[in-house]
């Protein structure tokens, strides 16, 4: 049976659910297109439960200039109001209110979003702007936030995110990256140098388990870059690493 901490469909159920992983654990045997599917259900029914209040306070704040709104925003420090609130405010608009935030409250807001309903403000973000909430996520071991940022940054923002995050922090980021398309999308952003960084990362710490989504979506030049540098690797190291990359191809 699959274990919970190690299925990223029942990770993110249970941050949804705000309970803890291992409550889920007879979940285990649901197909994860199933478990996501469920997830965006609960999501869209707690925000169609708050929407008409939020509906609200978003069209009182279109006559509000985006500084002086910015400045409230950033008074109150209400991460989990903001992170709604992004979901009804004008793109644009709050695009430029979050340019004006601190980064650690971009962080904190990150944590408490619906992705899917913020896609268009995340992607209209500076990548350093994304990058350094991203380090700051990373800190803080907030994978599955940072997996839902970089499916939704641009290819901008994830090349300058994943030059500076570390190994672990990339193959953690990845392991959550929801969709296959995503998934593929961020690796193949990825630098070669880093893809190394990842295999040792996950080699040192035993993150087979979820390195194998990653190498599931390389271009077959990125695994020969990855086997390479697997040939670094201490001997028992590199021999579980070369099966790990054998068993790819083989599953192909």
């Amino acid at each position: 049976m699959t274990a919970p901490a190690a299925d990223p469909q029942l990770i993110k159920l249970a941050r949804t659910l705000r309970v803890p992983v291992d409550e889920l654990g007879y979940l285990a045997e649901v197909p994860d297109t199933d478990l996501r599917l469920f997830r965006m259900q609960v999501a869209d029914m707690l925000f169609d439960h708050q929407s008409f209040g939020l509906r609200r306070i978003a069209g009182a704040a279109k006559i509000i200039p985006t500084p002086i709104l910015a400045k409230l925003v950033g008074h109150h420090h209400n991460a989990l109001l903001a992170a709604k609130m992004s979901a009804v405010l004008d793109p644009g608009h709050a695009v430029e209110v979050a340019k004006r935030l601190p980064a650690e409250f971009l962080a904190d807001i990150a944590a408490q979003l619906d992705a899917r309903r913020a896609a268009t403000i995340i992607a209209g973000l500076p990548p350093a702007t994304v990058a350094e909430v991203a380090e700051l996520l990373a800190e803080r071991a907030d994978w599955i936030t940072l997996g839902d940022l970089m499916a939704s940054v641009s290819d901008d923002a994830a090349r300058v995110t994943a030059a500076r995050l570390d190994g672990l922090a990339l193959t953690r980021t990845a392991f959550l990256v929801d969709e296959v398309t995503q998934l593929e999308r961020f690796v193949g952003l990825v630098p070669e140098p880093k893809l190394a960084d990842m295999l040792r990362a996950t080699a040192d710490h035993e993150l087979w388990a979820e390195f194998h989504s990653t190498l599931a979506a390389l271009s077959p030049d990125a695994v020969d870059s990855v086997r390479a540098a697997a040939a670094g690797l201490p001997a028992a190291q590199r021999d579980r690493a070369l099966a790990e990359i054998e068993g790819r191809r083989a599953a192909e």
